[in-house]
């Protein structure tokens, strides 16, 4: 039978096809690395900056949101206690009660009123420290500034501000459970309220405890370096 083509002349086509595939999945081969490199620089925020200038944006994302998270409480914070603000008796004056209860009383407003003023002032600045940080290192990573932002974020007055919005928010939380458990007694009345003050310092007391376990062990195995 007859064919439409010589079988030599297939030979030579099939063989030169194979040729050029070879020659394809090498050159494709030998451009992967240099692609893959182009996305990683890509991935790390672009910016030509070279590898020195290259961070981890996976990392730096995760303290982010860890700084976010202090935000996030100190705000919760923040508005528990305006409300604690709004419900709770602020003048001495409104305590009608006479005699050695109505000074206990007193001093109680007056303490309250001093907590909850510490507790709304700290806890706002958690607030915004940590969140306007937050904002201007995201957008220094959004416009691929990496270098800018290493200096941002490791310059000394950055530093010092994140340690001293820690300890404002060590002083919310402190300020917040106390300015609570003077609420429950200038709200309540009658044996009760000794009672319901003292279970609630009880277990304010022992979450102190933990909190401070938990920062000393931080302290020691995270935070040192």
């Amino acid at each position: 039978p007859s064919v439409p083509f010589p079988i030599p002349h297939a030979a030579s086509r099939l063989a030169q096809g194979v040729t050029q595939d070879m020659s394809l999945a090498a050159a494709t081969t030998s451009a992967f690395p240099l692609a893959k490199e182009a996305v990683l620089s890509i991935a790390r925020g672009g910016g030509g900056g070279g590898p020195d200038a290259a961070i981890d944006l996976t990392r730096i994302g995760m303290r982010l949101n860890a700084m976010s998270s202090y935000a996030l409480i100190s705000s919760l914070m923040l508005g528990s206690g305006l409300y604690l603000f709004a419900i709770t008796p602020l003048k001495t004056s409104d305590v009608a009660a006479p005699g050695r209860e109505g000074k206990l009383q007193r001093a109680a407003v007056s303490a309250f009123t001093v907590l909850i003023a510490a507790c709304i002032a700290t806890s706002l600045h958690t607030a915004i420290i940590f969140n306007v940080m937050a904002l201007y290192a995201n957008t220094a990573l959004g416009q691929a500034l990496d270098a800018e932002f290493l200096k941002f974020w490791e310059s000394g007055v950055a530093t010092a501000l994140r340690k001293n919005a820690f300890f404002s928010f060590v002083a919310a939380i402190q300020t917040f459970k106390l300015s609570f458990a003077l609420s429950i007694f200038l709200k309540s009345d009658g044996t009760h309220r000794w009672v319901a003050t003292i279970v609630a310092l009880g277990i304010m007391l022992a979450s102190s405890i933990a909190f401070w376990q938990m920062v000393g062990i931080a302290s020691l195995h995270i935070f040192k370096h």
